[in-house]
């Protein structure tokens, strides 16, 4: 199979679906917790993360995310991190039309205690702050070996 970049997308040869381009936070405290939610649309905990916009850049990305999502206002000094390696997860089958999964950046945050953490609609419904090793604790559906992979990249696996 044959893979072609266009843009912010893949086209998989036959496959006729996409990539999605995405952005995840990792968001760190001060004990070396992880910030994760249980999202209610979804059923499963994930992190806060989502599609980039067209022309959008990571930093922006995850900026905006982050306040659709938490209503947290990330500063750039707050960002520890963003990683070139990125991670995937396939949806699952017929899940979504037009993507066959998300491809996400890696952002490593550091989390600013003056920030509000705040779940925004049914995006998360409940946060946790957690050990990176507890993960494998939470149901995270078919996201689970790509997040762990991005804890690895981050260094805190």
């Amino acid at each position: 199979m044959k893979t072609v970049f266009y843009g912010l997308f893949f086209y998989l040869g036959t496959m006729g679906k996409i990539f999605r381009q995405a952005v995840m936070a990792i968001i760190v405290n001060e004990e070396g917790r992880i910030l994760i939610g249980y999202s209610p649309r979804e059923q499963s905990f994930k992190f806060p993360q989502g599609g980039l916009d067209p022309d959008e850049d990571i930093v922006e990305g995850i900026k905006r995310e982050l306040m659709e999502e938490l209503d947290y206002r990330l500063k750039e000094a707050f960002i520890l991190a963003t990683y070139e390696e990125k991670i995937n997860y396939p949806f699952p089958p017929d899940c979504h039309p037009v993507y066959m999964g998300q491809e996400l950046t890696i952002v490593k945050v550091q989390y600013d205690l003056e920030a509000k953490t705040i779940p925004q609609d049914d995006e998360f419904e409940e946060l946790y702050w957690i050990q990176p090793r507890e993960l494998w604790d939470f149901d995270t559906k078919y996201r689970a070996g790509a997040y762990w992979r991005a804890l690895e990249i981050a260094g805190l696996v």
